[in-house]
C-alpha cells in the first residue's frame, strides 16, 4: 500500500502501467490498523468480501447520531428515529477503469433490517463528504478514482489495482 500511494505523489512519468494485488485479508486489515485509511469519523470496524463478478459485500458500524443531527429532519424522515452505532451492510457490484469508479447497489440493511436504496444513499452521501465534494458522492454515480489509479479488477478474494 505504501508504493501505490508513493507512485501517486511522484511526478507523473510515461512509464508502462504497475499492477498491484490486494488480497481480501490486506485491504481488511489497512482499513482497520492504517490510520492513514482516512476513514470518516463515525464509521467503524469495516469489512469487505470480494465476491465473484466484482461484487462487493461490506459491513461497517455506523454512527447514526451523526447523521441524524447533521440536518433537520421532519417526522417522516426514517433517519430522524435512528440512533447509537450500528451495523450498516451493502451488496452491490463494483466497477474501476480508466480513472474513473462506480458502485452498482444490489442490497443493503441497517441493524439487520433492509433498507430502501434511498436510505443508503443518504449514508454514503454523508460519508463521503469532502470540500472537494460537500455533498459527499453520489450513490451510483461515476467518481474518480484516488491515487492515480487508472483501473481496478475485483474477482473473489482479490483486487488488483493498476496505476
Amino acid at each position: 500500500m505504501q508504493a501505490l500511494l508513493a507512485r501517486a505523489d511522484a511526478p507523473a512519468a510515461a512509464a508502462k502501467p504497475v499492477t498491484t494485488s490486494f488480497t481480501e485479508a490486506e485491504i481488511n486489515a489497512y482499513l482497520r490498523l492504517d490510520p492513514t485509511a482516512g476513514l470518516p469519523v463515525g464509521l467503524r470496524h469495516p469489512t469487505i468480501t470480494l465476491l465473484d463478478g466484482g461484487r462487493v459485500d461490506t459491513k461497517a458500524l455506523v454512527d447514526l447520531d451523526l447523521i441524524r443531527t447533521s440536518e433537520k429532519r421532519g417526522w417522516l424522515d426514517p433517519l430522524a428515529y435512528v440512533s447509537g452505532l450500528v451495523e450498516a451492510r451493502t451488496i452491490g457490484v463494483f466497477r474501476g477503469s480508466n480513472g474513473k469508479g462506480v458502485y452498482v447497489y444490489e442490497s443493503a440493511s441497517l441493524g439487520g433490517l433492509p433498507i430502501p436504496k434511498s436510505m443508503l444513499a443518504e449514508l454514503v452521501a454523508f460519508y463521503t463528504r469532502s470540500p472537494e465534494t460537500p455533498r459527499g458522492i453520489p450513490l451510483d454515480a461515476p467518481f474518480d478514482l484516488p491515487h492515480r489509479i487508472r483501473d481496478v479488477e475485483l474477482r473473489r478474494g482479490l483486487a488488483t489495482v493498476i496505476q
